[in-house]
């Protein structure tokens, strides 16, 4: 799935979660703090790298954008968060993307598992927008996100 917003070359987000639940949470919360960037969303994690380089069922898709931000659940179809991130950090298409994990709890074994594969950042959920900017902030990945209000006074 992907929201219908164009990306005017900006970054685009990947969100990779299994429930349906968490996933709208997420977007609305994006869509709350007036994030445009176009986002595409992933169930099932064993889908990734065919995703991201555009293989398989995703073959005729749009390229994407040379930076894509990972929002990636822990928990996931077609093995765990951290097999994920294994995947796209071993990956020389993808493994310089930014990942931020998606979790239920910060003390969660896999959070510093995470850390060690190669995650950027962890968020707790449910999301709080003020702690997942700060987060992209921290990275300094600030620019990553465009919001209405900045295109406004880009146009």
């Amino acid at each position: 799935m992907t929201n219908g917003n164009s990306n005017n070359g900006k970054t685009d987000i990947l969100l990779v979660d299994d429930n349906p639940a968490d996933t709208a949470f997420v977007l609305s919360v994006l869509k709350k703090a007036n994030i445009i960037n176009r986002i595409h969303v992933l169930s099932d994690g064993g889908h990734i790298l065919d995703f991201l380089s555009r293989q398989g069922h995703y073959k005729d898709s749009p390229t994407l954008p040379a930076e894509t931000l990972i929002l990636l659940s822990l928990k996931v179809n077609g093995g765990s968060g951290l097999e994920v991130l294994r995947k796209i950090k071993n990956d020389e298409r993808s493994k310089d993307f930014p990942v931020i994990l998606l979790t239920s709890s910060q003390e969660e074994r896999g959070v510093m598992e995470g850390y060690k594969i190669g995650a950027n950042a962890c968020v707790v959920q449910p999301i709080d927008i003020t702690k997942f900017i700060e987060a992209v902030a921290e990275l300094r990945l600030g620019w990553l996100l465009v919001s209405a209000d900045e295109q406004e006074k880009q146009s």
